[in-house]
This record gives C-alpha cells, structure tokens and sequence, in this order.
C-alpha cells in the first residue's frame, strides 16, 4: 500500500509539472514578424528614397489631403469615402467581427438563467400531488488551458484584420478615384489636340483645293488629306466615348448616378512630389494589406493554439439556488430554500481523431497565413520597385517626346512654307502633321503615365 501511494503520489506530481509546462505553451503570445527592406527593394530604389524614422502617421493613408493638392479632386475622393459601397461593406465588416470579439469575451463569464418547474402527479387513486421549484441556476467553465483566452485573441486579431482590409479599401479607393479623375483631364488633353488637328486638316483642305484651282495640285492630294482628317475624326469620336465611360466608372465609384465630372486642365495636374519623397522604406511595414496579411497570421496562430487546448482537461463548476417542496423527506408545504453546487473535470480521451483532424488543420492554415505574409511582403517591394522604375525612366520619356514634338512643328512650318511658294508638296506636310498628331498623344501618355506612376508608388508605401 505504501508503494502505490508514493507511485500515485509521483505519477500526481508528474502530471502537475506537465500540466504547467503545457499551460505556459497554451498561453504562449504571437511574435510579431520581422521585415527586412533591404532584402526586397533593389539598391537604386532605397538611394533614391528618403529614409526617415517617422511613426505610423507617416503612412500614405494618412497624407493624401497633402499629396493631392487638386481642390475638385480632393471634393471627389471625400465623396467617395462618404458613399462609395465597397468601403461601406468593409466598415459592417467591422461591426461583424468586434461583435465576434464580444462574444468570445462573454465565454470567460459565468452563464446565469433562472428555472421554474411544476409538476403534477396523481398514483393509484391518491389525491393529485403538485411539486415546484424556482430559482437562479449558476455555471462556470474555468479556462484552465486558455482555450477560451485563445480565442479571444484570434477574435481580437479578426478585428485587427477587418480594420486593415478597410483601410486597403480605403487606400485602393483614393488612388482609383485619382487616376479615375487624371485620365478624364487626359482626355480633355486628347480631344483639344484632336480638334485643333482637325482644323489645321480643314486650313490644308481649304489649301490644297486652291492650289488644284491653279492647276498646282491634283485630286489625289485632296483625297489623301481628306483620308487623313476622317482618321482624325473618328479618333476624336473614340476619345469622346471614353470620356463618357470614365465618367460613369467614375460615378460608380462615387456612389452617384452618371454625370458630368468636373475637372481642371491637365498641364495643371498638382500633386505634392516632395512628399512621396519623404515617405520612409519602413513604411512598408504599415500598409493596410501587409497589416492585414499580418493580423490573419496572427489569428491562424491563436486558433492553433485553442485547438491544442482540447486535447487538455476541461473543469465546470455549477450550482443552484431556489425555493422548492420537493425536499429529501417528500413533498412539503409550505416548501423551503434548496441549493446544490457541483464540479465537473472533463478529459478528452477517444474523439474519434476528431482532435487530431483539427489540429493539422489549424496548423495548416497557420502555415498558408505565413507564406501568404511574406508574399504579400515581396509583392510590396515589387510594387514600390516598379512605381520607381516608371518615375525613373518617365521624366526621359517625356523630355524625347517634347523635343520630337518641337522638330516635327519646325517641319510643318518649313513646309508650309514651301508650299506657298510652290516648292514642297502636300505629302510631305501630311506625313509631318500625322507625326505630330502622333508625338502629341504620345506626349500626353507619357505624362498620364508619370503621374499615375507617382499615385502607385504614393499607394505602394
């Protein structure tokens, strides 16, 4: 007998010292991940950065009153934030999840109902019996594990994630209805140039039909510059649709019905660039998609540990209070104040690998959180190289295209007067105007392209 106490007495301890090395594990925090910038952007994008050691306010969400200095835009983006729908979905997301959090909070409370029976009962002739109860019934699962901990933080981080999603949205929202808004005052751009290279096809149609009266040209001319002003018209036609569907796509966005957008002229397009310039690499690190990617590994993390909390025991403790005549003794009346208190400890044994299944799940999960992370990561990093690299290489695009611009003018004055004087000829001034139709557009592509570059790399960070 002796020995079989100190074996139960050993095997008791044993079972203790286990139980708390398990318990610190399931009351283990998430450590937050590490991100290394000078690993994911290219050595030209940190130089041409300036790398500051500013707080979260320095994120791109927070400035963009500062970056967009266009007045009618600025108009637009805060009509968006205000109606647009997808953002409104994401702002209910919230209202789902912190009541989600609410409620894994409510599971460390005790549970509190309050029970009325009556029963009646009649045996072999004898006069109807009546027994009652009432009263309050008690119970309260200790979370010895944490599991119910656990899941609260997996909760709490579910919280984290949705607030990053909207502020995604948010950031997606901004920089959409900027683009949005710079494309339509491209295609104002597009059509003034059009229209007034279809007057000068209409001067050179005018031109050319006097010279044939003199007997200087011939119909062929004619019909090549005619050929040449109905390409331009139905260029003119096509920008004009595009306008059209801008302005809808646009309107969409803005949660309004379709109309007519206001907007300034593009040549003068303001956006702070000083500002991007000041924005740190670490921002990185709090953009509302690599946060978010973040917070669902975070959560995955904690919903792994819940997970391992039911392998362990669980204990309830119960009780009751209340007034009955159905005591120990029989049926008595008047009847009188009854209480029981109960625990219960409850240790999984066989659950049909029910247990097992859930947790390679939940490790699973766990470990597609973390592979989803640091891709998100990366992509960051190529999305910060690519803005960059268009800023870059846009700025020499834009100075070639003006100085082709330029040559191709001088030539049409060249040859303009030297068809007055009899000496060119109308193919070569219709080339040298299709050329610089061409340059032009080219021009102002390039420079959409610029500014839609500096929008990205202002998202990017």
């Amino acid at each position: 007998m002796k020995i079989n106490r100190y074996f139960l007495l050993a095997f008791s301890l044993l079972i203790i010292l286990n139980s708390c090395s398990t318990m610190k594990q399931l009351r283990a925090d998430y450590q937050p991940q590490q991100i290394n910038t000078d690993s994911i952007l290219r050595k030209s994008t940190l130089d041409s950065l300036s790398i500051a050691h500013l707080s979260e306010d320095t994120t791109g969400l927070m400035h963009w009153q500062q970056f967009y200095r266009d007045v009618s835009l600025q108009r637009l983006i805060n009509e968006a934030l205000v109606h647009n729908s997808d953002l409104e979905i994401a702002r209910l997301r919230i209202q789902k999840a912190a009541a989600s959090l609410k409620g894994a909070r409510g599971l460390l409370q005790p549970t509190v109902n309050v029970s009325e029976d009556v029963t009646v009962s009649r045996f072999k002739g004898e006069k109807l019996t009546a027994t009652y109860s009432i009263g309050p019934t008690a119970s309260w699962e200790i979370d010895i594990f944490n599991r119910h901990g656990n899941n609260i933080k997996a909760a709490a981080a579910s919280v984290e994630e949705t607030n990053a999603y909207a502020e995604a949205v948010k950031t997606q929202l901004i920089a959409t209805v900027a683009k949005s808004y710079y494309t339509l005052e491209l295609l104002d751009a597009k059509k003034e140039v059009t229209e007034k290279t279809i007057d000068s096809w209409r001067q050179q149609i005018t031109a050319e039909r006097a010279l044939m009266a003199a007997g200087e040209t011939d119909n062929s001319s004619i019909f090549q510059t005619e050929a040449s002003k109905l390409g331009t018209e139905t260029l003119l036609s096509e920008i004009l649709q595009q306008t059209v569907a801008t302005e809808n796509a646009l309107c969409a966005l803005l949660g309004r019905s379709s109309g007519t957008i206001y907007r300034d002229r593009f040549s003068n397009s303001k956006l702070s660039l000083d500002l991007i310039r000041n924005i740190p690499v670490s921002a990185l690190a709090t953009r509302p998609d690599v946060r978010q990617a973040e917070a669902q590994l975070r959560q995955a993390f904690y919903q792994t540990q819940a997970v391992r909390s039911a392998f362990y025991s669980s204990l309830r403790l119960s009780g009751n209070v209340g007034w009955t005549n159905n005591g120990s003794v029989g049926i008595t009346n008047p009847g009188s104040i009854i209480w029981q208190a109960a625990a219960s400890l409850l240790q999984p044994i066989l659950t049909n690998g029910q247990n097992r299944m859930n947790l390679k799940i939940a490790k699973s999960e766990q470990q597609q959180a973390l592979v989803n992370f640091r891709q998100k990561v990366i992509d960051a990093g190529n999305e910060v190289n690519n803005a960059l690299n268009c800023v870059q290489y846009s700025g020499q695009i834009i100075a070639l295209l003006e100085q082709q611009k330029e040559k191709l003018r001088q030539t049409i004055h060249v040859v303009d007067a030297q068809m007055k004087y009899g000496e060119g000829n109308s193919l070569q001034i219709l080339i040298a105007r299709q050329s610089l139709l061409n340059a032009e557009i080219n021009l102002l592509n390039s420079q959409y392209s610029q500014i839609e570059s500096y929008i990205s790399l202002f998202l990017a960070l």
